[in-house]
């Protein structure tokens, strides 16, 4: 999936997640940082929730097959989103200092 799929399917995500963990009070940047890693996401559930890692891991693989969205996927999102941080901090870097 490319990142025009990922934005729409961002807020499916997000919904899911809140839905998922009600009491868990979790930003979209919160979950745009987690999404770079399955685990980054289960830690952030585990440290919001108290669940086991174990436990966290279930319900949040649970969330993304209900969306039909892979660990894979999940991380090639992230892969292409770092790539555009990175060019655009690039082209910032090289138009300020010349």
């Amino acid at each position: 999936m490319d990142m025009q799929m990922f934005e729409g399917k961002f807020g499916d995500i997000k919904s899911a997640l809140q839905s998922q963990f009600p009491s868990m009070n979790i930003s979209e940047d919160e979950i745009k940082t987690a999404l770079r890693s399955p685990d980054d996401l289960i830690q952030l559930v585990c440290d919001r929730t108290g669940l086991s890692k174990d436990e966290a891991s279930k319900k949040v693989h649970s969330v993304m097959d209900s969306l039909h969205i892979s660990d894979e996927t999940a991380k090639g999102w992230m892969a292409k989103l770092s790539e555009n941080v990175e060019h655009k901090y690039g082209e910032l870097k090289d138009k300020f200092l010349h």
